[in-house]
């Protein structure tokens, strides 16, 4: 929180040191790298940033300040795009049942978003639609062999199931403003975030418009033990599952000797 503080005024004493122009977005992150340990239960992060709103008139040099009620902010959080997969179940004299599967390519593992006020109340469909804003906007590349209805279905149940895991979420209304030129909000990454890097974008909005945007890096990884086994699962998946088998029929067999001990 003291790097968020600092950062704020810091970001205030750039703006009012600015001559007048068009606006300026300044933006950062209270971290800018999530170490995931063995402990890792989640975490918060602050995104803050500044706006400039003097803009130059054709006036011998006067300018004029935009009031700060003239201006809205989003921000989006998406991780590195992966191949992810899709299964259609349905359930069949009483029993659920796989029908199908998609597989797709580019998709975020994590998406976020935060609104000053409701994302209908600031864009137009098709401009949400363009810089993939909200999640009805998220690309989803599925099969051109599937009808309508099935599309459908496989689009809002991956979205279920992403929600559900706490990996895609929207927040309206979660960004503050404060005398119309500082911003932040605070975003939560669950324990389940999948690492690599990330992108945080700021977007300034202007009566429907995009005005500006500006997109800060942010890197998640795992340290430690957490660190070796990632890596051993990524490099040898083989031996990897073997492991796990061994470990868990380890297990077993040590719980149901210490049960037959004890009784």
């Amino acid at each position: 929180m003291t790097r968020v503080l600092t950062g704020l005024l810091l970001l205030l004493a750039v703006v009012a040191a600015s001559p007048a122009r068009a606006e300026r977005l300044v933006t950062d992150l209270s971290d800018n790298m999530i170490d995931i340990n063995a402990r890792f239960s989640g975490t918060d992060l602050m995104v803050f940033g500044a706006i400039d709103m003097d803009i130059p008139q054709d006036d011998g040099g006067h300018g004029v300040v935009v009031e700060g009620m003239d201006y809205d902010m989003i921000v989006v959080v998406t991780s590195d795009p992966k191949d992810m997969m899709i299964r259609r179940k349905e359930r069949i004299s009483g029993i659920w049942v796989n029908k199908g599967m998609e597989e797709l390519s580019g998709v975020p593992g994590y998406y976020a978003l935060g609104t000053t006020r409701h994302l209908d109340d600031l864009l137009a469909p098709a401009v949400r639609k363009q810089y993939q804003i909200g999640l009805d906007n998220i690309s989803l590349p599925l099969s051109q062999g599937l009808d309508a209805e099935e599309r459908e279905g496989y689009r809002a149940g991956f979205i279920r199931n992403m929600k559900a895991k706490g990996l895609y979420k929207e927040e309206f209304g979660n960004i503050n403003m404060r005398e119309g030129i500082l911003f932040w909000a605070r975003m939560y990454f669950p324990a389940n975030m999948p690492v690599g890097d990330y992108k945080t974008t700021v977007y300034l909005v202007r009566q429907g418009d995009i005005v500006l945007s500006r997109t800060t890096g942010l890197h998640v990884d795992k340290v430690g033990l957490e660190r070796m086994i990632y890596n051993f699962a990524q490099q040898s998946p083989a031996a990897y599952g073997l492991v796990a088998i061994l470990v868990a029929l380890v297990a077993g067999w040590l719980g149901g000797f210490l049960s037959r001990k004890v009784s």
